[in-house]
């Protein structure tokens, strides 16, 4: 029981390193935009193409 606790606390510990919002993007796409600073309603990631950020504006978020 105590290995099956070790085991979630390093897949906790892994999935708490890797990023949420701001991923690294290989392109921003064609409804995003490159900014040195986003609103607060879009959401941003890191692209190679962009040099500061590559801000999603909300309503493609889901799509």
């Amino acid at each position: 029981m105590r290995f099956l606790y070790l085991i979630f606390a390093v897949v906790l510990l892994v999935s708490l390193t890797v990023p949420g919002d701001g991923q690294i993007m290989k392109h921003c796409p064609d409804v995003g935009y490159c900014a040195s600073k986003c609103t607060k309603v879009d959401v941003w990631a890191h692209s190679y193409n962009c040099k500061k950020f590559c801000c999603i504006p909300p309503i493609w978020k889901g799509k």
